[in-house]
This record gives structure tokens, C-alpha cells and sequence, in this order.
């Protein structure tokens, strides 16, 4: 999973020069909900006809896919990709302050202790480009951090109701509601018309409606229901060391000292966060 996400921000960047953020976005929206209905007709899982089932999916399309991705899109015209990941590192602390009060997931001191560390580990590895300078940037700071907590209130939503249901039926309502909603709003401000899109263009758009969003999305859920959700939101500490991994690879960006260093402090933040018993009780 967290190879997969972290290759979608180089995609992503090479997907922007062709086709711009909102459409981009619906369009892969709606293509990973194709991809889900065939995977279900075709392994003929069942689809529960329950109004549970899609308030749900209503619910995580509109906060889980359509505000949580465009919000991020609108703020990287703002900000720098590093800074970005930095402010996402917040989610493990958003997800385990929900988790407590919505799931009452223990608050224990090793995992408070590993989520901080994880987060200066992320600092560490981006510490050339944070930076925040004008109206512009501190919207797209703000962007980010609602982003953030709209993204934790889900995984924990998923976490309390989405466990009896099979992942890819999980995602199909979703999908297809995010998408819609995002396209509709993409059509009335960029005017962009996706069959004028070029063969790179349109190999990105697929990479992420079948690998960054069906693939990705449905282990994520699948995780969810075997793991504490705050465990599951040290992806976000992983992710950016993939994505500067990927772009060393491709981009022939270097690789720093700061990527070591800050690296070894995430794996240290998640052994201690994951591995480490609290003493406190409970």
C-alpha cells in the first residue's frame, strides 16, 4: 500500500502537465468505480441492498475521496511538495485523538511518543522546503490540515462500520460518488475535455484509478479491519520516504543525508509506537 501511494506523487506530477488537477481526479475517480463493478461482477460478490451501506458510501465519497483529494490538489499549487508531507505527518495524531473518543483506542504514551518522532522524522527529510510566506500559502496550509482531518475522521469511520462489508463493496459507492461530485464541480470551472488528453496523460490517469486508488484504497480497508486505524495511519510517515525514494530513481533527484536520517527516525517511531507496551494503565 505504501508503495503504491508513494509512487502516485511522482505520477501525479507528470499526469498535472496534461490535464488539469479536478478533472484529473474525477476522471480516476470514476474509472477505479468501473474497475470495482467489474471486479464484483466478475468474482460476483454480493452488493447488500441496506441504507447502511450507502450512507456510508455517500459519507467517505464526499469526505473520504472528493474534499480530502481536491482540498490537497488546490494546495499544492501553493505549496511545496515537501511541505505538504510534512503537514500530512499530523494525521497519525488526528486519527489516535478521533479513535479515542469516537472507538476509545487506548491513548497510550509509547504511541503518542512514536507519532511525534514519525513526524520529525518527515521534518527532518524536508527541512530545505518548508516554508510559508503569504495568503496564498498559509490557504494552502489551512487546505492540507482540513484535508488531514477530513482523511482521519474516515479511517476511523471505516474502522467503527465499514468491517462487515468486503473492501472492494466498500469502495464501489464511494468511488463512484467521489467522482461524480468532483467532475461535476471540474466541469464548470476548468472546461476540460479528458478524450483531448494524450497517451501519457491518460497512462497516468489509469495507474491511479487502478493501482493508486482500487488496489491501494482496498488494502487499506482491508487493513483496517486487522489493525489499531492509528497503526494503519503510519502510512503517512512512510509514503513521503517511497515518493523521494522514487524520485531519486526517476527524477534524478539526490538523495540527501536528511532522507538517511530522517528515514531511521521513522522506523524508530513506528517500532516504538507498535512494539513498545505501555506500562500506564489503560
Amino acid at each position: 500500500m505504501c508503495a503504491i501511494w508513494g509512487s502516485t506523487w511522482l505520477v501525479i506530477k507528470v499526469g498535472l502537465a496534461g490535464a488539469p488537477p479536478g478533472t484529473a481526479l474525477g476522471v480516476r475517480f470514476l474509472l477505479a468505480a468501473v474497475i470495482i463493478l467489474a471486479i464484483v461482477r466478475v468474482r460476483r460478490i454480493p452488493i447488500p441492498r441496506s441504507r447502511h451501506l450507502w450512507t456510508l458510501s455517500a459519507f467517505l465519497g464526499a469526505f473520504h475521496m472528493a474534499l480530502p483529494y481536491s482540498l490537497v490538489y488546490h494546495a499544492e499549487q501553493h505549496l511545496s511538495s515537501g511541505l505538504t508531507a510534512v503537514l500530512y505527518t499530523s494525521m497519525p495524531l488526528m486519527v489516535a485523538l478521533l479513535a479515542r473518543a469516537v472507538l476509545g483506542t487506548p491513548l497510550t504514551v509509547p504511541k503518542l511518543a512514536g507519532i511525534g518522532l514519525g513526524i520529525l522524522g518527515v521534518t527532518v527529510i524536508f527541512s530545505d522546503s518548508i516554508q510559508v510566506s503569504g495568503a496564498s500559502q498559509v490557504g494552502g496550509v489551512a487546505a492540507v490540515l482540513l484535508s488531514v482531518f477530513f482523511a482521519s475522521l474516515c479511517a476511523v469511520v471505516v474502522k467503527k462500520h465499514g468491517g462487515r462489508y468486503h473492501p472492494v463493496v466498500a469502495l464501489l459507492g464511494p468511488f463512484a460518488i467521489g467522482g461524480a461530485l468532483v467532475t461535476l464541480v471540474a466541469a464548470g470551472v476548468e472546461h476540460s475535455n479528458p478524450l483531448h488528453y494524450d497517451l501519457r496523460t491518460w497512462a497516468t490517469i489509469l495507474y491511479l484509478a487502478g493501482a493508486g486508488s482500487v488496489v491501494a484504497f482496498t488494502l487499506f480497508f482491508w487493513i483496517l479491519k486487522r489493525v489499531d486505524v492509528t497503526v494503519a495511519s503510519y502510512q503517512t510517515f512512510i509514503i513521503p520516504v517511497v515518493a523521494v525514494i522514487l524520485g531519486s530513481l526517476f527524477l534524478s533527484e539526490p538523495v540527501s543525508v536528511r532522507l538517511v536520517a530522517g528515514g531511521l527516525l521513522i522506523l524508530v517511531a513506528i517500532a516504538l509506537a507498535t512494539l513498545v507496551r505501555s506500562r500506564e494503565p489503560r
